[in-house]
């Protein structure tokens, strides 16, 4: 493992989660004051997401010792896991719909702690799917594939998960300590996903699905409750 590695861990475990937590504020206020703000933050983080993405695969030809595994592979664990992800997305299609004023406020409500940077225009609405798929392809390139190794081969199992998704929720700072929280627990989950099934496109597919369906709920039950109105 070369010096450049290292240096790429330090930058994304620490420099990068640092800068977050110094910035959020101040982004989050600007945000609710402004609409242009969001749309401005969703464009800022598809360029951090994928300039940090890109220098990890710069540093794959450095690191010539180093090998991610990109490409898919299917053992039991991960056909069930196939499986129930597709069954999960088909859910979130049909529980997404809002049909009524009562479950807009009721979704409003569920997510008011990160309502403000759901998209509210049809603009938005476009970034934030770009945002959604950059997310998913990249957050895991860069926690799970990534970091995750990193911390796998330095330390062992239980400190590489629980370092890797400590990080990945510090990142999302600009939530509420709940969703930070959530994070936690949704890292965990895809870091699973990838060691079991050796697989990080059900990782970032199932990343992707999440993040696509709490913008398609925010923008449609902003949209009705303001139709209403």
């Amino acid at each position: 493992m070369t010096l450049s590695t290292h240096i790429l861990a330090l930058l994304i475990g620490l420099v990068y989660p640092t800068y977050l937590y110094i910035i959020y504020k101040k982004t989050n206020n600007q945000i609710k004051k402004d609409d242009y703000d969001r749309l401005k933050d969703y464009k800022q983080t598809i360029f951090i997401f994928w300039l940090q993405t890109c220098l990890i695969i710069v540093n794959l030809f450095i690191d010539k010792s180093e090998q991610l595994n990109f490409f898919p592979t299917f053992n039991t664990f991960g056909i069930i896991m196939s499986i129930l992800i597709l069954v999960f997305i088909g859910l979130q299609i049909y529980t997404s719909k809002i049909p009524t004023i009562e479950k807009a406020q009721s979704v409003i409500e569920r997510m008011k702690g990160n309502y403000y940077y759901l998209p509210k225009s049809k603009q938005e609405f476009i970034w934030f799917n770009f945002l959604s798929l950059s997310a998913g392809i990249c957050e895991e390139i860069i926690f799970r594939l990534f970091m995750f190794s990193y911390f796998l081969e330095n330390t062992n199992l239980i400190l590489a998960f629980a370092l890797t998704n400590i990080i990945f929720a510090l990142t999302h700072i600009s939530s509420t300590k709940e969703n930070i929280i959530g994070a936690f627990i949704l890292g965990l989950l895809f870091t699973a996903i990838y060691y079991f099934s050796n697989n990080i496109w059900l990782a970032i597919i199932l990343h992707i699905a999440i993040d696509v369906s709490i913008g398609y709920m925010g923008y449609y039950a902003y949209k009705l409750k303001k139709d209403n109105n």
